[in-house]
């Protein structure tokens, strides 16, 4: 796994052999496949599982806070640390694994759609489910996502020169406005004059 994160994020899905893999893991062949099916297999498990780091990091950071701003800042923080941390598991997460097989496009629609249900659920959880919003939460969540992972790969490619912090925090301020326009204007209304008081 490690060997696997190490080449897929240098140097690449298509230029990573099995037979490179079991080199960097000082290994040989014959047991490479008591573990994996195929190199696709090996992509597939390196990816769940730096997507299980970034779920559970982002879980636990929005279940501290309180408010949209918080959960969505939290969230952000958690997320885009990991991946910028490690810039072989952004390039893993962004590039690597588009058009590989169909299993991978499976999985990766299936991850984005979890963290946009993670993403409309910490919402929901503020601002209640019980109203009728003027924006699709779901939908709502699934494009900023989509945002967020485009953004990714602009500085991945070196097109975004921000620090996670200014990243965060406009992501944050525009997680807030698309809440702010998904609520009812009744809600809206009582908040800015909430607010004024």
């Amino acid at each position: 796994m490690e060997a696997g994160l190490e080449l897929f994020g240098t140097q690449g899905y298509a230029n990573t052999s099995i037979r490179g893999v079991c080199a960097a893991a000082s290994m040989n062949v014959r047991h490479f496949y008591e573990s994996f099916s195929s190199r696709e297999d090996l992509l597939y498990q390196v990816y769940e599982r730096i997507v299980h780091e970034i779920v559970l990091a982002a879980a636990d950071a929005t279940g501290k806070a309180d408010t949209i701003e918080g959960k969505a800042r939290a969230g952000l923080r958690a997320g885009w640390t990991i991946v910028t941390e490690d810039r072989r598991k952004a390039r893993i997460v962004t590039v690597e694994i588009v058009g590989v097989s169909d299993r991978l496009n499976q999985l990766r629609r299936d991850i984005r759609h979890a963290l946009a249900d993670l993403t409309a659920r910490n919402a929901l959880s503020i601002t209640g489910s019980d109203i009728e919003y003027r924006l699709d939460p779901v939908l709502t969540a699934r494009t900023l996502i989509g945002g967020v992972v485009e953004v990714l790969i602009d500085w991945i490619n070196g097109d975004v020169d921000a620090s996670v912090d200014e990243v965060v925090e406009h992501f944050t301020r525009l997680f807030i406005a698309a809440a702010a326009a998904a609520m009812p204007e009744t809600t809206v209304r009582r908040s800015r004059r909430q607010a004024g008081q």
